[in-house]
């Protein structure tokens, strides 16, 4: 299909309500959105803000049978350019420093046995606290297993970079992902992968310690009926970890329909932090948490601002239309999150199972 072809009329569903709480109040968000990210999906889509839960939907929106044909060109799809915290050498003197105290402060932590690890190196960790808040953002805020047997599952884990990194600090880690091809690629490379939904595990309440949903909830059907799921596969006092883009992030201000967060038609439900927090809680966790925020708004300013000019916004080379006007931006909008994480580009919720 073109993309400039609307999306097969028998092979989209209307809804006409919320996914999430179900309401029919609602107004016209954005019109007109289009596959900018990835450009292989045709059609033309309208987001919803509901009036009851705030959160923001398609609708129409392709079924579940058919938007496999938006992920021919996606993440899964290509090489991973993955965070590595055993980076293959050699390193140049500054990587090689801020990796030795990264991993000597994690192989402390965590009782882990990383390399590169600097001698010593985690004395020095606490001078970097924002690169340390980035690092516990990339590997999840996970709590130190101390010697215990944790079993962490990484719903929709791709070919599995994350299940890797768990495991070196101590998790048995298994990934679950729909995506067949994603799933041999991580069994080739020896990891614990099942190709599955969500919802829709097949895996027994209660058999997990920690489950990390990242940048996932956004592409389900069904985003209300897979939290539901993982709150009753966790056991007593687990923890569920969640990334996502942010419906209030500056961004979505500043570009409108080509900010990098909406990539329709694969993100299908978005959420604010307080929506998504007040869903937590009414499934039954506790300690929900909005977690700090880090910088990350010069990937999202950087190809929203490509789709903006029209530019595919993975192409090789310097960004379209960029400039130490759109740096000044970019860094603005990371500063105005680090004072309030509601504004962050993308927001990080944590929820508690009661012990």
């Amino acid at each position: 299909m073109r993309l400039d072809e609307p999306w097969p009329e028998n092979e989209l569903e209307t809804l006409g309500k919320c996914p999430v709480c179900g309401s029919a109040e609602r107004d016209v968000l954005l019109d007109g959105l289009h596959d900018m990210a990835f450009r292989v999906a045709p059609g033309r889509w309208t987001l919803w803000r509901c009036g009851g839960c705030a959160a923001a939907y398609l609708d129409p929106r392709p079924a579940a049978a058919f938007i496999v044909k938006a992920y021919e060109r996606y993440y899964t799809h290509g090489e991973s350019e993955a965070f590595r915290l055993d980076p293959p050498g050699p390193l140049d003197l500054r990587t090689r420093f801020i990796t030795g105290v990264r991993n000597a402060w994690l192989n402390r932590r965590y009782g882990a046995k990383l390399p590169w690890a600097l001698p010593f190196g985690w004395l020095l960790a606490g001078l970097f606290s924002d690169r340390q808040r980035r690092v516990e953002q990339l590997i999840r805020h996970l709590p130190p297993p101390k010697g215990r047997k944790l079993i962490l599952l990484d719903a929709g884990c791709g070919s599995g970079d994350f299940l890797r990194t768990a495991g070196q600090l101590g998790y048995q880690a298994m990934g679950l992902d729909f995506d067949q091809e994603a799933v041999a690629r991580g069994k080739a490379a020896g990891l614990d992968i099942r190709q599955g939904s969500l919802p829709g595990t097949g895996l027994p309440p209660e058999s997990v310690d920690y489950i990390t949903v990242s940048h996932v909830l956004e592409h389900l059907h069904d985003p209300v009926g897979t939290l539901r799921e993982m709150y009753e596969l966790l056991k007593p006092g687990g923890c569920l970890w969640i990334t996502q883009p942010n419906l209030s992030a500056l961004g979505l201000t500043e570009f409108g329909v080509a900010w990098r967060g909406l990539e329709p038609p694969r993100h299908l439900t978005l959420f604010e932090p307080a929506g998504l927090m007040t869903l937590l809680l009414e499934i039954g966790f506790e300690q929900v948490t909005l977690h700090d925020a880090v910088p990350q708004a010069d990937f999202y300013y950087r190809q929203s601002r490509a789709q903006q000019l029209g530019h595919d916004p993975y192409q090789p080379g310097p960004t379209p239309g960029w400039s130490s006007e759109w740096d000044a931006r970019a860094a603005a909008a990371d500063a105005a999150a680090a004072q309030d994480s509601r504004l962050s580009e993308a927001l990080t919720i944590t929820g508690r199972k009661p012990a």
